[in-house]
């Protein structure tokens, strides 16, 4: 290599590097899946992993859906590792979570939650730690969640997959009930229409802070009367006060969730009604519905592992349900007596899988010996 060479060569370099600097790629670009890194790892039978792999494919394509809170039994103490799929409706600023008990330690349990829409093959796939998962929602609709143990596991658990409010409840001492006027409805005669919810409460209820993050401003204004705006240091959200009696905080403090910010009243276009809390949600995307953010949900009590049923046939004229009820659409009508693995547990459903692979719930009593 020659001077000039040498010099072009530096020079390349040089701005290579100035542009990669400049550019901030994210350390995690290429970072793959959890998935996809056990797959990469796996040194076993290839067999085994083409099986898990089509196990997987399997749960996302099948039409199965189960409510916001549910108890299961999975049993994987079977040969060969399938995976379960299930639907469920999601909505904007839910906290979905998974969680496990009574898995063997270091067992590897994946998730894999995807998108309304989205392609299986872009799934981001997360593993259990110390038995539990979350993930914020983002986007509201129908979305798929696949849970698949590690190949190898033999061990049945109880899971549970249900949904929560992301943030505190704005109000002390209020709840679901107390929310008597919804997003979307009608306000100036159809002039326009709520961008939030009211929480009705008596005058003076301490309102509080639904996440940690500081007070961008308040005042006595407007529509709203005497106002806080909270914005947190997590998703980045603007939470709204309005109507409120009192303040009791000012722009600029950092604050915690529970602490309090002022008490509800009627002042702005509120005044001479009843008290209560107006609140709202602001995103980069403008305004979102807050009721999901903060509505308050049982979580459904945990059951007894149970064991895997000795009976592995289900009857001749057996519906296959979408889910675990008969109020969930009738798949298919099994019209012989045929042999199944039995997946997850839903109380006194079972999920059941037949050998050409046609999945679906049916009740205990539609299974024999």
């Amino acid at each position: 290599m020659n001077t000039i060479q040498r010099i072009f060569f530096l020079s390349i370099t040089i701005l290579a590097a100035t542009a990669c600097k400049e550019l901030k790629f994210p350390d995690k670009i290429f970072e793959a899946s959890e998935r996809a890194r056990y797959e990469r790892s796996y040194s076993g039978a290839d067999s085994l992993m083409v099986q898990w792999k089509n196990s997987f494919s399997s749960a996302v394509t099948n039409r199965l859906m189960i409510g916001e809170s549910n108890a299961i039994t999975f049993f994987a103490n079977q040969p060969k590792q399938d995976a379960a799929g299930y639907s469920l409706e999601l909505k904007k600023g839910d906290l979905l979570v998974v969680e496990a008990s009574g898995i063997i330690p270091q067992t590897k349990i994946f998730v894999d939650v995807l998108e309304p829409g989205a392609d299986a093959g872009k799934a981001k796939s997360e593993i259990l730690e110390n038995g539990r998962f979350t993930r914020f929602t983002e986007t509201g609709g129908l979305h798929k969640v696949v849970i698949q143990p590690e190949i190898g596991c033999r061990n049945t658990f109880e899971l549970k997959i249900y949904t929560q409010s992301s943030i505190s409840f704005p109000v002390a001492g209020k709840g679901n009930r107390d929310v008597q006027s919804f997003w979307g409805a009608s306000r100036d005669g159809g002039g326009r229409s709520h961008e939030g919810v009211d929480i009705f409460a008596s005058r003076g209820t301490p309102v509080v802070a639904v996440a940690d993050g500081f007070i961008t401003r308040t005042g006595n204004q407007g529509l709203g009367g005497k106002q806080v705006w909270l914005r947190d240091g997590i998703l980045g959200n603007s939470y709204y006060y309005a109507h409120l009696d009192s303040i009791l905080t000012e722009g600029g403090r950092q604050v915690k969730t529970g602490d309090t910010l002022g008490r509800t009243g009627n002042t702005g276009n509120a005044a001479g009604g009843p008290t209560h809390l107006h609140f709202g949600i602001y995103t980069a995307g403008g305004a979102v519905d807050p009721y999901p953010y903060i509505r308050k949900r049982p979580v459904q009590a945990s059951g007894s592992i149970g064991q895997l049923p000795e009976e592995k046939w289900i009857r001749a004229e057996t519906r296959l349900r979408s889910g675990p009820g008969t109020k969930y659409e009738s798949l298919t009508l099994i019209s012989n007596k045929v042999p199944v693995k039995i997946l997850t547990a839903f109380g006194s459903w079972y999920h059941v899988k037949t050998a050409d692979g046609q999945e679906g719930f049916v009740p205990k009593e539609r299974l024999r010996k």
